[in-house]
């Protein structure tokens, strides 16, 4: 029996319901900022999440230290990316990270559009963090979900 594509899809996309972290280069031609968004299902990225799901990472994202980012909705979220992430192939995993709520596994993305934001800036995503105990698994994700955007 062969399965609608729509069918596969959803199949696929039921291990792709987690956490997400996404950090992000935002900018136009006069202006950019790095933010950090938070989606309770990752599934549902692809747009701006609200304020307080995000937060401005005025220091940028530096390779080799420690940094945080509070959200509006006051939750902080604080990553250690590895020396040299930005420059990993997609899906290599480039560092860590915590809410207070749970820990995260950072990876390196391959610069889609995420969403643009309302004031014409685009949003590329540059990390992505996904929740959960398996590296495994999150990397598999990171490998999959590129598979479907394609």
């Amino acid at each position: 029996m062969q399965l609608p594509t729509f069918a596969l899809l959803a199949f696929a996309s039921v291990g792709l319901a987690r956490e997400s972290i996404h950090m992000l280069n935002c900018g136009n031609s006069r202006t950019s900022y790095q933010a950090i968004n938070y989606y309770s299902d990752d599934s549902n990225d692809g747009f701006y999440p609200g304020d307080s799901n995000t937060c401005v990472a005025n220091g940028g994202f530096h390779e080799g230290t420690s940094s945080s980012c509070k959200f509006g909705s006051g939750v902080t979220f604080s990553w250690n990316l590895q020396g040299g992430a930005n420059s990993a192939s997609k899906g290599t995993r480039v560092g860590t990270g915590n809410n207070g709520f749970h820990s995260f596994n950072c990876f390196r993305d391959d610069n889609h559009r995420l969403y643009t934001d309302g004031h014409g800036n685009s949003c590329d995503t540059i990390y992505v963090c996904f929740d959960g105990v398996s590296l495994e698994n999150s990397h598999m994700a990171v490998k999959r979900k590129a598979h479907y955007i394609c």
